[in-house]
């Protein structure tokens, strides 16, 4: 029988961390922190950990990988299965997440030494996308690209006959990334899949979100105003890019340093994209994109007489070039700067979204979809066709809400749970 224990994630947004067990075999499923206060961690049973066969890692967003070093520190000593460039990216993420940490005057609960001690192995070498392979005697895995950001992957398990499948951060909709679902036949019987449903029951598609967002963006370029877009450095920043150069092609585009270095390593990782994106984003760059450093990109933007659209990569604001491009841009009513994306509570970005209607330029949120909402979840459970779903990565309300519409459709199975939870 397949058990599984709910460490973070479910019912909530963030530190996803999921024990499985059947058989033999104990495996975890991401370990990663709330972005709360100086952080939230899993619900880490010690005494699991030292037992635990092996580990995958899905992608390096922070509320995925920043308590993988705990596990080192209560005793682990095997694998972590993931990508190469997921690996490449961890380091910059435990770097930051550190910075954070000191910076909110927080305590990291593991050591320089657990970090080190990360040991990974890589998919990609053990076995091409939707082909299986063992990690060991009874146990074996497949991968593919989940569409969520660079290197980031679903992964399906068999464990001693039975068939876990673990979704990770997933999207079809990405401009610029590719993602599949598992080669299934006849003979493959999902036991249980932890679906990503970050979006609830809300059933926007991407075209829709685009249009509302360009909508927003046209109402302030036409009065003349300037448009601020804070971005991740790699992925959905690069993809709003290329969305806004199409719709408004004589307006000026100026980005920081860190988004054009996003692209390079988006190009040095071809094989994780759509071909015929990619190349139009490279030429966007030679012809259309104007990088600075950050301090450089404010003083260039107030130059600016016209309409321009500014991509920054510091998402939550939280850097001292954030603040002061906000204090010029906000000071403007013609002026616009729109988050694209979730945003942490406690972060300069929530705060700033609750004092919108206090300064004079618009500072609104719109969605461009990483995440999976309710046609998304359909679509997906009909195609793996589970015996049980757990719906992960949103708050609980939102969670039951969208269990209680499948139902509705009449899926069977679905579960809304919390941390602290079981399954069996």
């Amino acid at each position: 029988m397949v058990y599984a224990e709910i460490w973070g994630g479910a019912g909530e947004h963030g530190r996803s961390c999921y024990y499985v067990r059947q058989g033999r075999h104990a495996v975890l499923l991401d370990c990663g922190v709330k972005k709360e206060g100086s952080g939230e961690y899993p619900l880490l049973d010690p005494s699991k950990v030292k037992q635990l066969s092996t580990v995958f890692l899905s992608h390096a967003h922070e509320d995925h990988s920043i308590a993988l070093p705990l596990l080192y520190r209560y005793g682990y000593t095997g694998d972590i299965w993931t990508t190469r460039v997921t690996e490449k990216q961890a380091a910059a993420y435990f770097a930051k997440w550190s910075q954070y940490v000191h910076k909110s005057a927080g305590t990291l609960p593991y050591e320089a030494a657990d970090v080190a001690r990360l040991r990974y192995r890589y998919l990609e070498d053990e076995a091409e996308e939707g082909v299986w392979f063992e990690v060991e005697e009874g146990l074996e895995a497949c991968w593919g690209p989940s569409g969520h950001m660079l290197g980031s992957v679903w992964v399906m398990l068999r464990m001693d006959g039975e068939v876990i499948y673990y979704s990770g951060d997933y999207s079809v909709e990405s401009r610029l990334l590719e993602a599949s679902l598992p080669p299934l036949d006849k003979k493959t019987d999902i036991t249980l899949a932890i679906v990503d449903a970050a979006y609830g029951a809300g059933d926007d598609t991407q075209p829709q979100l685009v249009q509302k967002l360009l909508n927003q963006i046209r109402h302030s370029l036409e009065r003349g105003g300037q448009v601020w877009l804070p971005v991740p450095a790699v992925g959905r920043g690069q993809e709003l890019m290329l969305i806004v150069s199409e719709a408004f092609p004589d307006v000026p585009l100026l980005c920081d340093e860190r988004l054009q270095d996003g692209l390079a390593e988006l190009a040095s990782y071809a094989d994780w994209c759509r071909t015929g994106e990619l190349s139009k984003l490279e030429r966007l760059q030679q012809h259309r994109i104007r990088a600075h450093s950050p301090e450089a990109l404010i003083e260039r933007s107030a130059e600016e007489k016209g309409p321009v659209v500014l991509f920054t990569s510091d998402p939550m604001l939280q850097s001292d070039p954030a603040l002061a491009l906000y204090e010029r841009v906000s000071a403007r009513v013609d002026n616009a700067i729109i988050m694209t994306g979730h945003v942490y509570k406690g972060s300069r970005a929530a705060h700033l979204l609750e004092v919108a209607h206090q300064v004079p330029c618009m500072i609104t949120a719109s969605r461009y979809k990483i995440h999976q909402g309710l046609p998304d979840v359909r679509r997906m459970l009909d195609a793996l066709q589970p015996q049980r779903t757990l719906l992960v990565h949103a708050e609980r309300s939102k969670t039951d809400q969208l269990r209680d519409q499948l139902r509705q459709y009449g899926y069977k199975g679905v579960h809304s749970c919390s941390v602290g939870d079981r399954l069996h």
